[in-house]
């Protein structure tokens, strides 16, 4: 009996595991190398205190480090490398599998010895990629994606890039030049042509396996192309149900939430071959807690805010292929983010917004922080019209410029918390950014950017007014 019962226990494993042995038609390798050298200064907005740029993790010092060991020099100056490889095979029955593993590395960097856990080093392997993909899935139109993949929509103004898995074992500085910026998630994908129904659920963040202290995203996407004037309509609803960010502050309550509900919607078109127009508008709604103080100090506010973004680009007929593009962003603010306050929460939640304008401002008191106490985060109560332009002189070669002028939707100020202390001026300031590419070949590509940050009058002061200036030079090798 016992032989009996172990041969079928072996049978049924047997067959179990047998469609675990797809067939291989065809595997494909490939990568990249891409290296980087940064030069920073001031990007705390601040003269003579020994910083380039400092992570929004770390404090700005007001005077001189005095020889500290991260920051001696006006100015940073650094390399960095980011390699990836990538393995794709196709499997029998419109099965296919990718994974992607990357190494991110400052060359020769002690920066991690001064982060959160001196054991990971510069050499350190990550899985970036790993998921499965059926096509004609239990139904023809139905695409079924599971695991860590990348995500986007539309323009990626709302989802594109996970930016909590920029850096994750704390070994690099200039994060938002990071590779990993995948989400674990399940996708399905109905194909209608011009219908594509996309229906995706995402584990941001376990914690302690425990539900209460989780994040999750939902992501309910209906995208339509016209047959006429290149033009394209979606509307979507993301739920971000954050229990994580909460679930470690003191509290009365079993479980804290701070959940966001984005409802939204994009069209663009060309009325004429060498224009294009959109637009894409977004409401949040939900309710948001701060994550500091007792219940009775930061009790639950309903949520309410608003994203928009419109543009315009212009090609011109010509062999240089100018083009130029007019933009304005917009992403409401809270000017009342006092103690006890129980009105309504305006400000904008950044949720994975993969869709980046400027060099510098975008990453402002969200990857760096400035030496201003009150100045928030450029992803929340901030707007600006950008105007952009670019030439190709040689087939090769690509010139960009962009000016772009920033200013806040909601007062700030300077005593946070009190609505009865000044208001700052709204002039955030102004960025120039340059950039020129060159195609060296078909795999391989030289560029260098140049940018700018002017403080505005919001920064009115001699020591917190400096201007910010940002040069990458980059090699980029694809195979």
């Amino acid at each position: 009996m016992k032989l009996f019962k172990a041969l079928f226990v072996l049978a049924l494993a047997l067959v179990v595991s047998a469609p675990a042995f797809a067939e291989t038609q065809n595997v494909k390798v490939s990568g990249s190398i891409d290296a980087y050298w940064f030069y920073r200064r001031n990007y705390d907005l601040r003269d003579n205190n020994d910083s380039g740029a400092v992570a929004f993790t770390d404090s700005v010092q007001s005077g001189d480090h005095s020889g500290n060991s991260r920051h001696r020099s006006e100015g940073d100056d650094f390399f960095r490398t980011n390699t990836q490889i990538e393995v794709s095979a196709d499997l029998t029955d419109n099965v296919s599998t990718v994974i992607n593993i990357i190494n991110q590395r400052d060359w020769n960097s002690t920066y991690d010895t001064e982060g959160s856990d001196a054991s990971y080093d510069e050499f350190t392997i990550l899985l970036d990629l790993a998921y499965v993909q059926m096509k004609e899935i239990f139904y023809s139109p139905l695409t079924l994606t599971i695991g860590r993949q990348d995500l986007w929509f539309g323009r990626g103004f709302v989802i594109g890039n996970n930016w909590r898995t920029w850096d994750t074992k704390f070994v690099t500085e200039a994060d938002e030049y990071s590779v990993t910026t995948a989400f674990d998630a399940i996708r399905a994908t109905l194909d209608f042509n011009p219908w594509t129904l996309d229906f995706v659920y995402s584990k941001i963040r376990e914690n302690a396996h425990d539900p209460e202290d989780d994040i999750d995203l939902y992501i309910a996407n209906i995208n339509y192309k016209f047959a006429e004037y290149n033009a394209v309509a979606e509307l979507y609803w993301i739920t971000e149900n954050d229990r994580g960010t909460l679930a470690f502050v003191s509290s009365d309550d079993d479980t804290r939430n701070n959940d966001t509900h984005t409802l939204g919607g994009r069209v663009q078109f060309d009325p004429i071959s060498q224009i294009t127009l959109g637009a894409e508008l977004a409401y949040q709604f939900g309710n948001y807690r701060s994550p500091s103080g007792a219940d009775v100090l930061n009790p639950e506010r309903d949520r309410s805010a608003w994203a928009f973004d419109i543009f315009g680009t212009y090609r011109w007929d010509y062999t240089w292929q100018p083009q130029i593009t007019v933009e304005y962003v917009h992403f409401s603010g809270e000017d009342n983010m006092g103690s006890g306050v129980t009105d309504e929460y305006n400000a904008w939640n950044f949720l994975y917004r993969g869709k980046y304008w400027t060099a510098y401002e975008d990453f402002r008191e969200f990857v760096y922080r400035t030496g201003d106490g009150v100045d928030q985060s450029a992803t929340t109560n901030n707007q600006f019209i950008q105007i952009k332009g670019s030439i190709k002189p040689l087939e090769d070669l690509l010139l960009e410029a962009a000016f772009t002028y920033i200013w806040t939707d909601e007062d700030v100020h300077t005593v946070p918390g009190d609505q009865s202390s000044p208001s700052r001026d709204d002039e955030i300031g102004w960025e120039i950014d340059t950039q020129v590419t060159y195609d060296y070949t078909e795999d391989v590509t030289f560029g260098i950017l140049a940018a700018w940050f002017f403080p505005g009058d919001f920064y009115g002061n001699e020591e917190g007014d400096a201007t910010a200036t940002d040069i990458v030079s980059s090699v980029k090798v694809t195979f």
